[in-house]
């Protein structure tokens, strides 16, 4: 009988704690009113479930495509719907919630073609869906940020479509360096926790990769990205690496708005914090300022 190799060890361990996890998140977390309509879309690589928001408005608006978060591994796209709601009447466009594919069953770069096709698809069908193709956002929370400034690298290589803008809280954006070695302040994710998510997502070959690890982009493709904002968490393990890009993209002539919010731990909109109002009030501030430039 084969030995179980050590990542195969975590990734069991993971997919026996995530119901569990999720049922916590359910409780504690801020809670769906499912008032996003459920449109599984068919795209280049294959079907991916979407929460749709605001398309009962058949007006032409600008799109904002958002990415939950979850370490790669965890959450779907219904757990980012009061904040959805909250951009649907502070904004004014559509939405769609993308809920790709978690690892471990997923890894790398799954998540990512996910995200991108539906992008591609949205875009390439804007006249049907009454959206705008050259009013296109994409932002999320965590992974979901990741995922997002990934999306824009993607295209600017391909130059398929282009985004407006991008809103990215608290992103990992440095995979390629142990949660061991980062910043581990009172409230941060423990990097044994975080070392699980990473393992599950990526094997280490791919760690520097810029679509795993955007730190990596070169200066050329990073001048290419739609203007940032960046929303960051003083008490979080990759508030640092969040400093680092907002200031990687503003040497490469990239708009960059950066928000610190010094007392507050990853994932802060999660956890009833007070200052969750305010920072979403500020992201649909930026939204708004972009999309109905």
């Amino acid at each position: 009988m084969r030995k179980e190799s050590s990542r195969e060890k975590i990734i069991n361990k993971v997919k026996k704690s995530r119901d569990f996890t999720n049922f916590l998140m359910k409780i504690f977390g801020p809670k769906s009113t499912h008032a996003g309509k459920e449109v599984i879309l068919e795209t280049e690589v294959g079907p991916v479930r979407t929460l749709w928001y605001g398309f009962e408005d058949k007006t032409v608006k600008p799109i904002f495509f958002d990415l939950h978060g979850g370490g790669f591994i965890l959450m779907d796209a219904d757990s980012d719907e009061p904040m959805n709601l909250i951009y649907l009447k502070k904004v004014g466009c559509k939405i769609i919630s993308i809920d790709y594919g978690k690892a471990p069953e997923n890894p790398f770069p799954i998540a990512v073609n996910q995200t991108y096709a539906v992008v591609k698809h949205v875009h390439q069908n804007a006249e049907k869906y009454g959206i705008d193709p050259d009013h296109m956002a994409i932002g999320g929370y965590s992974a979901g940020g990741n995922l997002s400034t990934v999306t824009c690298l993607q295209a600017t290589r391909k130059k398929e479509f282009s985004f407006v803008c991008q809103a990215l809280n608290y992103p990992p954006l440095d995979l390629s360096t142990s949660p061991y070695d980062k910043p581990c302040p009172n409230g941060a994710i423990k990097p044994k926790q975080a070392s699980i998510y990473d393992a599950c997502y990526i094997e280490q070959k791919d760690a520097k990769n810029p679509l795993v690890s955007p730190i990596y982009a070169s200066n050329e493709e990073l001048a290419g990205m739609p203007d940032a904002l960046m929303i960051l968490a003083g008490r979080d393990s990759l508030h640092d690496e969040g400093v680092r890009y907002a200031h990687l993209l503003e040497q490469a002539g990239v708009s960059v708005e950066l928000h610190d919010y010094d007392n507050e731990r990853h994932g802060f909109h999660f956890y009833r914090s007070k200052k969750i109002d305010k920072a979403c009030n500020r992201m649909a501030d930026f939204l708004k300022k972009h999309l109905f430039a």
